[in-house]
């Protein structure tokens, strides 16, 4: 792949980046885990306590990559047909077929605001839209805008009138991230630059939606050397043996993690995926995948793992060109008590 198209992904990520993390306080690893997931055509879910910035953190995406966004608030009554759209009957089908009437899934971001709140049968319902970008209504398959980006936030600690997450719901999300209590200065930070209004989530775009599907091809480009590529199979695979777990990660997981970490590489200047992108990656791409013992945690796990996996020895990988990026994501962020 050429070196300027290279660059010109890196900046315009880069740029958008910028966007996201001085729009809110403290908040450079969930918000380059979450340029990672949307670069990667996947769906992002925002699991903390409330009043922490999960659903700004989704308006804030949602604006910098322009097009058109929505949000779904989910609740017990939410039906598929108010989500995803329906087909109105033709008074006269012979003459007219049926029209189809978009729900606001129709969307290049969409917030699906408190998750678990949603029935079973609709969270069900997205599986093909999260999975296919597409949905089917009737007899008809209506394509779903590109991008397609879900941001779906879900309160662990509030269990009234909420529904446990399928694993098949889980596995479309390709990232689970935290954004956790800013510090004090943050809190300072926070009254000073927000007090005097809303915090900010009109802001201008800064891409258009094609170009973000061309971020997106450009990314599925990036190579990995074969020690690389062994090394991720052979985490994913131990997620099978290990003691503690009951499911594995899937097929599907091993190749949204490999996406996930080919953005990771642009975001950090490296014309390569590279060991330490598949390290950073590991357990916000795969923790909330696998289902471990009642008595176990997916988190503990996927660090034993990483522990345990023999690390290969390989060469840097080739930079794009040298300038200051977002950090690779590091260590989890552990959600309040």
């Amino acid at each position: 792949m050429e070196e300027r198209v290279l660059i010109e992904a890196r900046d315009v990520a880069h740029a958008l980046w910028e966007e996201i993390r001085n729009a809110m306080v403290e908040i450079d690893r969930p918000a380059s885990l979450a340029l990672c997931c949307l670069l990667a055509s996947g769906h992002l879910l925002v699991e903390d306590v409330p009043g922490v910035g999960k659903t700004t953190l989704a308006k804030v995406i949602a604006r910098a990559i322009g097009g058109h966004d929505s949000r779904i608030q989910c609740t017990e009554d939410l039906t598929a047909a108010g989500v995803i759209g329906q087909e109105i009957e033709s008074d006269n089908p012979s003459l007219r077929p049926d029209e189809f009437v978009p729900g606001p899934l129709f969307a290049n971001a969409v917030v699906l605001d408190e998750f678990n709140r949603a029935t079973p049968r609709m969270q069900s319902g997205l599986l093909e839209a999260m999975e296919e970008h597409a949905v089917t209504v009737g007899k008809r398959r209506h394509a779903l805008p590109r991008p397609f980006f879900c941001i779906g936030t879900m309160n662990p600690h509030d269990n009234t009138g909420t529904f446990e997450m399928a694993h098949a719901s889980c596995d479309r999300f390709a990232m689970r991230t935290g954004i956790g209590y800013p510090s004090e200065n943050g809190e300072r930070d926070l009254l000073v630059r927000f007090g005097a209004g809303a915090i900010r989530t009109e802001s201008d775009p800064i891409v258009a939606p094609g170009d973000v599907v061309q971020l997106q091809k450009v990314i599925a480009q990036l190579p990995a050397a074969e020690p690389v590529r062994a090394y991720l199979v052979r985490l994913l695979r131990s997620t099978r043996e290990h003691p503690d777990v009951l499911v594995g990660a899937s097929p599907r997981a091993l190749l949204s993690m490999y996406r996930c970490a080919q953005a990771a590489a642009l975001l950090d200047n490296a014309a390569e995926v590279a060991v330490k992108h598949v390290r950073s990656l590991f357990e916000p791409c795969i923790a909330h995948r696998i289902r471990v013992r009642p008595d176990g945690s997916a988190r503990a796990v996927c660090e034993e793992i990483l522990e345990r996996t023999p690390v290969p020895v390989t060469t840097p990988p080739p930079t794009i060109a040298a300038t200051e990026g977002p950090p690779l994501p590091g260590a989890p962020v552990r959600l309040a008590a």
